[in-house]
């Protein structure tokens, strides 16, 4: 085969060959954070179920019912988080259940176990 020919027929393959493998995947990222509100479970369609008045609050906080007597819930990263603040007296009057620190303020004892039943759906313990 002649020199032209062979270059020509090289070229063509070449491109062929890198034509094949060229679709690229656009960067994925490393998704979205997890809310523990409302991300598996959804602790507030829980709550909303058992006909608890709630609201988001920030990026991590709960507010249930009015302030001051109405409960309020801050989640932190693990459970461990919530349960070090407790020891080093950072949540005083709050309760860990799981991840979340739950301040009872004067909320009653029935609307307590609503949202002590929804805060800890999928905590293992």
């Amino acid at each position: 085969m002649p020199p032209v020919k062979m270059a020509v027929a090289s070229s063509v393959a070449a491109v062929l060959l890198c034509g094949c493998g060229g679709s690229a995947k656009p960067p994925q990222g490393h998704g979205k954070i997890d809310d523990q509100r409302i991300d598996n479970p959804n602790r507030v369609a829980c709550l909303v179920q058992h006909h608890v008045p709630v609201q988001l609050v920030g990026r991590t906080g709960l507010q249930i019912g009015p302030l001051p007597g109405g409960p309020s819930v801050w989640f932190q990263p693990t459970p461990g988080s919530a349960q070090a603040k407790q020891i080093y007296g950072d949540s005083q009057g709050a309760e860990a259940i799981g991840s979340a620190l739950l301040y009872p303020h004067q909320a009653p004892d029935g609307e307590l176990a609503a949202i002590e039943d929804c805060l800890s759906v999928g905590v293992s313990g």
